[in-house]
């Protein structure tokens, strides 16, 4: 049985490039060592002068609460709200140690299923989209 998080967070800053590499580069060796797959999606919006980051997390047990605990603690961003957890037979993101997409609002827009996260009416409920938040991360990972 694995274990998985989906959550959303404000980023504290603009994250470059070069900074987004160096987080992949460093997911990526902690979460081989720990059986952690999974995706992480980040995007800065110059209209609001804010980054989010949208990530899905999936693995042992034993493996999920370190790596929560090693997120939450990392000061690049706040506001973390989980928006679904749960557990799964099989894993979802099978083959990416930790996948990246750095998007900007009209690559969004153009996933089916999007979520526009800076509406109103997404935070008046954001539990009733839980399913939505892991189909929209499965559509990421399915267009490789």
């Amino acid at each position: 049985m694995l274990k998985y998080i989906v959550y959303y967070s404000f980023s504290q800053s603009e994250i470059s490039s070069s900074e987004l590499k160096e987080l992949l580069q460093k997911a990526r060796e902690w979460n081989e060592a720990y059986e952690i797959t999974g995706l992480l999606i980040y995007r800065y919006n110059k209209k609001f002068k804010r980054g989010n980051f949208l990530q899905i997390i999936e693995g042992p047990k034993k493996s999920i609460s370190p790596t929560w605990d090693r997120i939450t603690a990392d000061p690049r961003h706040h506001t973390i709200t989980v928006l679904e957890d749960g557990s799964f037979e099989e894993r979802n993101f099978s083959t990416w140690s930790m996948g990246l997409k750095n998007l900007n609002t009209e690559a969004l827009e153009d996933i089916p299923g999007f979520i526009n996260i800076n509406d109103d009416q997404f935070w008046s409920n954001p539990n009733k989209l839980k399913p939505t938040a892991l189909n929209l991360l499965r559509k990421f990972y399915d267009m490789g």
